[in-house]
């Protein structure tokens, strides 16, 4: 066996690091490494083992999952904890040894057992064990069981007694798997061993130095003044059992997609039971009409082919591209160093990676905090206002533009100014050239009050389409920012004002510095010791609708006053009202009509209720001819009412299609004069 130490760590932010051990190995060797139970469908999914010198890796084996009862049961051997050599001596009887007591020559023969002694000594008698031995001579002879050489001869047993013991010794460290690697060749060669396991993620920790502060180092940036510095550390954990002794270590920020499959569990499927078909007598087959497959495959492509070309290596070259080259390239050494950082940086793909340029050292269980990032970048300390956050102080913040040329993996930030601690923020990730406010602090020289002015505006503009009248309005709202600063130095202030602009439209304000999601975003300057204001005005516009249809002389006459309309279509409009008019009177007759007719019908069951009420006696006879001549005129004046309401309803669709007509004809739209 030979050891293999870890060479290289590479963390990701996704929850899995690539480890890679390398070796040193001559001739025919094997590899030994253990992982946890959990840890073994990973490595069965990443496991690469490359011989580099030309020699062949023949196989990898790995312990199973078969329970060490069932396996030691497979050798049917038992050896005690306590007085082993004698419990194991009985189990392998017949066995062939060689016996070489001390002072003695060795005698090679077959075990024939362990015999019990009691021997006088100068404490009494005590118990002894003898090795019971038939030598290849014939003889039988014995041996003081605990003075003597012995060396076992079958070949078997020796096989089946070292399984027992490694099985024994894997049951012991809790879950842990062995996989052991067969290296075949010549002469001395190197191997090298790599795969991907569950790892913490590492995190990142940032500390941004404000440019004016003097107990930082002087910085070469080429310009007038000096820019604030960034200063990232990458927290590493080893949480395995294992130390990382000067292993070459690089730090991923990104996020590829990986996942957990378990390779480890043994599958298995049912397979179909077939029986023998037992039949009585064999009766003569009649054939199918077949189909020539030669003819059939001829023009079918070959797909054995197609797999034999197949590019199998590709996942692991895909793998390869998630990790920095043997030999990447190497950037200049930042100019600006008090720790020195010595990563080196590179893009890959949606990735980017921090490879720490000297080996690095993290005891098993143990974290460590490793230096990344020590760099200038374009930034100052400026305020952001948000209502919502603080509504009577503004925020300070730092104006970061990433112009370090690296991805920044998100992280806390701790800030310093004039070398003392400030505030803390927190900054997500940022590619290259992005700009983000990083709030730290509280701006307690800064008081602000803001006062709100919302009102309807006049009627700007009038519409007239489709029977329906329409006033549009703004409806304006005034926002009044007041900053009363008591500091004594000029600051750069943002404004965030909440924004929607699917109803809000800026108007009489200057230009926004830029929109976010949910504000629109005004810089300004803050002059000393004073009281600044700074106006935010918009306005949406509003409508309200009538129907035509449905106006009276007074809403009229209420919309020529406010010269709604012009004069033709104040004329149009009455006209649309003396035939709605118009309109109304049919329908009132028709009202009349149908209320007589309910009064006649009521009248009319109040008679054939009397009528059935009456007897035969003279007086009544008179009465009933009453009641019969009333309902006959009734019935008379029920014709003539359906007569009457069938013009009217004929006089009323007339009337209404006019109507219509009238409104149809109706298209207007003018701004109203203030």
């Amino acid at each position: 066996m030979s050891d293999l130490p870890i060479r290289r760590v590479v963390l990701y932010k996704h929850g899995v690091g690539y480890f890679e051990r390398e070796t040193q190995i001559t001739g025919d060797q094997s590899l030994a490494l253990s992982f946890k139970q959990r840890e073994v469908s990973d490595v069965l999914k990443s496991l690469t083992v490359l011989d580099l010198n030309g020699g062949t890796v023949s196989a990898v084996s790995y312990d199973s999952t078969t329970p060490i009862e069932q396996l030691l049961a497979e050798i049917a051997l038992s050896i005690p904890d306590s007085g082993s050599l004698k419990g194991l001596l009985p189990q392998i009887k017949g066995a062939r040894v060689s016996v070489k007591p001390t002072g003695g020559a060795a005698v090679q023969g077959a075990i024939l057992g362990i015999d019990k002694a009691d021997t006088r000594t100068e404490h009494g008698l005590e118990e002894t064990h003898r090795l019971s031995l038939l030598t290849d001579a014939g003889d039988v002879r014995t041996f003081d069981l605990f003075d003597l050489e012995l060396t076992l001869l079958d070949d078997g047993i020796k096989r089946d007694l070292d399984f027992y013991l490694r099985t024994q010794l894997a049951s012991k460290k809790k879950d842990a798997r062995t996989f052991t690697l067969f290296a075949q060749g010549e002469g001395a060669r190197t191997v090298r061993v790599s795969y991907v396991l569950e790892a913490p993620v590492w995190k990142a920790t940032y500390r941004i130095l404000l440019e004016d502060d003097p107990a930082r180092p002087p910085v070469a940036t080429g310009g007038p003044e000096a820019q604030p510095l960034i200063q990232g550390w990458a927290v590493v954990d080893n949480t395995s059992d294992e130390d990382w002794q000067d292993v070459d270590l690089t730090l991923v920020a990104g996020l590829p997609v990986s996942f957990v499959h378990d390779l480890y569990t043994p599958r298995y499927i049912r397979r179909p039971v077939v029986e023998v078909k037992e039949t009585t007598g064999v009766l003569p087959p009649m054939a199918e009409v077949g189909v020539d497959m030669m003819m059939e495959m001829a023009d079918m492509p070959d797909v054995m082919s197609a797999m034999a070309y197949a590019p199998a290596g590709a996942p692991a070259s895909k793998m390869r591209g998630m990790v920095r080259d043997a030999s990447p390239m190497r950037e200049r050494q930042s100019a600006v160093s008090s720790v020195n950082t010595q990563t080196r940086e590179r893009q890959v793909g949606d990735l980017f990676e921090y490879g720490i340029e000297k080996p690095v050292t993290v005891r098993r269980n143990q974290s460590a905090l490793v230096p990344i990032l020590l760099k200038p970048f374009a930034g100052r300390s400026v305020l952001l206002y948000q209502k919502a956050a603080r509504p009577e102080n503004p925020i300070r913040c730092v104006e970061f533009e990433n112009t370090t040329g690296l991805t920044l993996e998100g992280g806390p930030v701790t800030v310093l100014e004039a070398g003392s601690y400030v505030g803390e923020a927190m900054l997500d990730t940022m590619k290259p050239t992005e700009k983000r406010l990083v709030g730290y602090a509280v701006e307690l020289a800064v008081r602000v009050l803001d006062n709100i002015d919302s009102h309807s505006d006049r009627v700007t503009r009038v519409t007239i389409r489709n029977g329906t009248l329409k006033t549009h309005y703004a409806q304006v709202q005034k926002t009044t920012y007041t900053f009363s600063s008591k500091s004594a130095k000029e600051q750069v202030v943002y404004l965030d004002h909440p924004r929607d602009d699917s109803r809000w439209k800026l108007v009489e304000t200057i230009k926004p510095h830029e929109i976010t999601d949910n504000y629109w975003r005004f810089r300004f300057q803050l002059a000393p010791n004073v009281a600044s204001k700074f106006v935010v005005h918009q306005h949406q516009t509003l409508h309200q609708s009538w129907g035509l249809a449905d106006i009276s002389d007074k809403q009229l006459a209420a919309w020529v006053s406010a010269k709604y309309l012009d004069k033709t279509t104040e004329k149009a409009l009455r006209d649309v009202l003396a035939q709605r008019q118009q309109v109304a009177k049919i329908e009132e007759k028709l009202n009349h009509l149908n209320d007589e007719r309910t009064k006649i019908h009521a009248e009319q069951k109040r008679i054939r209720d009397n009528l059935g009420a009456l007897g035969d006696r003279a007086s009544e006879k008179e009465l009933r001819e009453r009641f019969v001549a009333t309902l006959g005129k009734q019935e008379d004046r029920l014709i003539k009412i359906g007569e009457e309401e069938e013009k009217l309803r004929a006089d009323r669709d007339a009337a209404r299609e006019k109507l219509n007509e009238l409104l149809a004809k109706l298209d207007y739209d003018a701004e109203v004069p203030a």
